[in-house]
């Protein structure tokens, strides 16, 4: 349940960019529902009216997301569309703000459903959510052990992959700037899996709280307590980070050739028809 709150580490405008490609189909699309509410199922061994909830939730999320965000994304997707390589900056870091701005509202609208939900929650099914969490967390460790792969590599090859699904084969002279400007990035990984370990264990225990007196009132102001994880330190440093990444998905543009930003435009309408679908095949509904 809380995965939905935790901050993404993928480069922010191609993670909203991205974003859009799971919508890309109007078939997977409206199976998303479906998707969510089995992805939450497997928490816990939750009863037939504690599923029946699930499924409830992740469908009134997805008209919610389909009536209030996915317009917003097609305004997006379209000023990504209409970059301009001499000075992309300032749409980079628009779209970077609506970002920001769609991650907050999510998370506002999940509030009250986990609030409500959570208090139907019993001690073995509050046990089992714990237990879920810390398997979820060994294997996401296990995997970064096995991949053997530098943190900055890994981070490069993110960026190399993210921007070929947007239809820009970066070239090896823009990879070795990318590479270059990666140097100053600040490693924040074991201390933010730190935080999130923290984080989940202090809302495993206030679950258990779920039928005192202010339950409602203290789960709410805890929720929300997943945007300020961290000291003033780890808070300056991700701001950093984020500032890079908006510097090198700039410079990306403003290096792409015509054949790349010609890609680029393609993959955007691609999009748009898709979501163009969507939104028309919703409204007839």
């Amino acid at each position: 349940m809380v995965d939905n709150f935790l901050k993404s580490s993928i480069p922010i405008l191609l993670s909203i960019v991205l974003s859009s490609c799971s919508i890309a189909g109007t078939w997977v699309y409206e199976r998303l529902d479906n998707y969510l509410a089995d992805y939450f199922k497997e928490y816990a061994d939750f009863s037939k009216e504690q599923n029946n909830e699930i499924e409830k939730i992740s469908k009134d999320y997805l008209d919610w997301f389909s009536a209030n965000e996915l317009p917003r994304i097609k305004l997006l997707i379209k000023e990504l569309k209409d970059i301009k390589s001499d000075n992309p900056e300032t749409t980079v870091f628009s779209a970077y703000e609506d970002g920001q701005k769609i991650f907050r509202r999510t998370n506002s609208y999940f509030e009250e459903p986990i609030i409500n939900f959570s208090k139907t929650l019993d001690e073995n099914q509050i046990i089992e959510i714990g237990k879920h969490f810390e398997e979820i967390r060994e294997k996401r460790e296990e995997e970064q052990r096995e991949e053997k792969k530098d943190y900055l590599d890994e981070i490069l090859e993110n960026y190399v992959s993210g921007f070929d699904r947007v239809g820009i084969i970066l070239r090896e002279d823009q990879i070795t700037i990318i590479r270059s400007k990666l140097q100053t990035y600040i490693p924040l990984r074991a201390e933010w899996s730190s935080l999130q370990e923290e984080w989940v264990n202090e809302f495993i225990q206030l679950l258990k709280q779920n039928n005192s007196k202010g339950y409602e009132e203290k789960m709410l102001l805890f929720l929300q307590s997943i945007q300020s994880l961290g000291d003033g330190v780890f808070e300056n440093n991700a701001d950093k980070n984020q500032i890079l990444s908006i510097e090198i998905i700039s410079y990306v543009f403003s290096s792409s050739d015509e054949r790349q930003m010609k890609n680029f435009r393609r993959n955007m309408d691609i999009y748009l028809k898709s979501i163009n679908r969507i939104l028309s095949k919703r409204s007839v509904n």
